[in-house]
């Protein structure tokens, strides 16, 4: 119980103090074995009675705090050394080591694409399970070593590393969601989208079982199942499938619901703290942003709007963006401008305040660090802008495309420094954007440029092979690697139900037929 209670990786504040509950182990632990005894002794340094009456739920502070996390790693170092090979005592000390820097094992500079480990503790757990690997064949197959190996390298340098790990967990327990789905936070990084929607949606079906055979469907669980269906969606975006795209983004939000008929705990917002206002409404974005992608503009505008703000304001605002680009693509600049306007005025909804959508916040203020509208604000900003210019161009009328651009260029930035998600907090790479609209302007050199780097972050995926396509036939003189690239693009777009002839459905012609033939 006290461990269940502790921090974890996916929840660093944990769900409340196990100080009582490793006390009364303590207490009983006579008739235990000694590796029982040592491992309750070491985890009675997670927890004291200080920290469990400082505790403030209020404050996401449940009485785990992060210098216990220290001692506990320090509590287990001997333990691994003491239990050589013993897989649940390495699994143990791995994860105590991961808990110190959660979500931040590696760091990534976002201008030169170049990956570190964040300290020195990073190498040391990645060098603890490769030697339990080698060593043992058990290990290759351990439930916990391999999920939490995934975790270690799912942003590392090194991500295929870890592809043995994530094919044992596509079926070693088909039951648990959670290890069905994890082998994805591989694949993405691979550029397996097949894979990695497979097992998703084998995830969703576990989970669905399981909460039909229990009946429990607990606030805690559905952040996990949530989860799951946010990767179909984005890793069903990146592949061009549309219908399935939009149809776990729709089932995600069906699954919410608690059902009260008025919405009033509509993400079940009774308990020690409001967890599911916090991490759950978030979820209901997923429409909106599948809908951008695939360029479904009247579908936008004649989808239903939202009007509770105090239970959906991020949903509110996303939904205002969503409007704006359509408008704007739909070249009706004014209409655009409007919903920019409520755009704004959602962004000042106190009850936004907080809201996460998993590592990310929604939004903050641009002088407090990025978060996810901030990214939409500036592409919405610069869709506008963009089609003025483009209306003016059409006209004879001066134009210039500079603002527009410059603003796309900040999105990619804001979007490359939101905190690290799986999936990523900004659905559709702003790449696909900057990238169509400067080929559109005939900007082919940075166009390229742009697709490169979107290539290389998210390997081989569809959209940005189809750009660089584009741009090797605009420049005529590279035409083994167009036909290498040409060759990999019809590969990956082969499952597509929408193959669209630019990078963002915002170009003029994207919607153009036939274009990859």
């Amino acid at each position: 119980i006290s461990y269940c209670l502790s921090s974890n990786y996916n929840w660093a504040p944990g769900l409340g103090s196990g100080y009582d509950a490793i006390q009364q182990a303590l207490a009983v632990m006579g008739h235990c074995s000694e590796l029982e005894q040592d491992l309750i002794r070491a985890l009675s340094t997670r927890h004291t009675a200080e920290a469990r009456d400082s505790a403030d739920p209020t404050t996401l502070n449940m009485g785990n705090l992060p210098e216990l996390n220290v001692a506990f790693a320090e509590a287990m170092a001997p333990l691994y050394s003491k239990y050589d090979g013993n897989l649940a005592v390495t699994a143990i000390y791995v994860e105590a080591l991961m808990n110190l820097k959660a979500w931040q094992l590696w760091d990534k500079n976002t201008a030169t694409g170049e990956i570190t480990p964040a300290d020195e503790n990073t190498l040391l757990l990645v060098k603890i399970m490769e030697d339990a690997f080698e060593s043992s064949e058990a290990a290759r197959v351990d439930p916990a070593l391999c999920h939490l190996y995934c975790h270690a390298l799912e942003l590392s340098p090194f991500p295929e590393r870890a592809l043995p790990a994530a094919d044992v967990l596509r079926t070693r327990m088909p039951g648990l969601g959670h290890l069905v789905h994890m082998p994805s936070h591989i694949d993405a990084w691979v550029g397996q989208w097949k894979e990695a929607i497979e097992c998703n949606i084998a995830a969703v079906d576990a989970d669905d079982h399981y909460v039909e055979v229990t009946g429990n469907d607990s606030q805690f669980y559905k952040f996990y199942r949530m989860h799951n269906h946010h990767f179909i969606v984005w890793c069903a975006m990146f592949d061009g499938q549309y219908e399935t795209a939009l149809k776990y983004a729709r089932k995600a939000v069906e699954t919410l619901p608690s059902g009260d008929a008025n919405h009033g705990v509509q993400f079940m917002l009774a308990g020690i703290i409001p967890m599911g206002a916090i991490f759950l409404e978030s979820y209901v974005t997923m429409p909106w942003h599948v809908m951008i992608r695939f360029g479904k503009w009247d579908e936008i505008l004649a989808e239903s709007i939202y009007t509770d703000k105090e239970v959906f304001p991020a949903t509110i605002a996303t939904q205002h963006y969503a409007r704006g680009v359509a408008y704007a693509s739909k070249g009706m600049v004014p209409e655009a401008e409007a919903e920019q306007v409520l755009f704004k005025e959602a962004l000042q909804n106190p009850a936004l305040a907080g809201r996460m959508m998993h590592n990310n916040v929604m939004y903050q203020d641009p002088s407090e660090g990025p978060s996810i509208l901030n990214v939409n604000a500036a592409i919405l900003e610069a869709e506008i802008e963009y089609r003025r210019q483009f209306i003016s161009k059409s006209n004879g009328s001066p134009h210039d495309f500079t603002a527009a651009f410059e603003e796309l260029r900040r999105g990619v930035d804001l979007s490359l420094n939101l905190a690290y998600n799986e999936p990523w907090g900004q659905m559709q790479p702003v790449r696909h954007i900057l990238g169509a609209l400067l080929f559109e302007q005939g900007h082919i050199e940075e166009a390229e440029e742009v697709y490169r780097a979107d290539i290389k972050l998210w390997k081989d995926n569809m959209w940005g092979l189809l750009g660089l396509k584009l741009c090797l036939e605009a420049r005529g003189d590279a035409h083994e690697e167009l036909a290498e690239v040409t060759a990999l693009f019809n590969e990956r777009s082969s499952r597509a139900d929408i193959v669209p002839a630019k990078t963002c459905f915002c170009a003029q012609d994207a919607l153009q037929k036939n274009c990859c033939d």
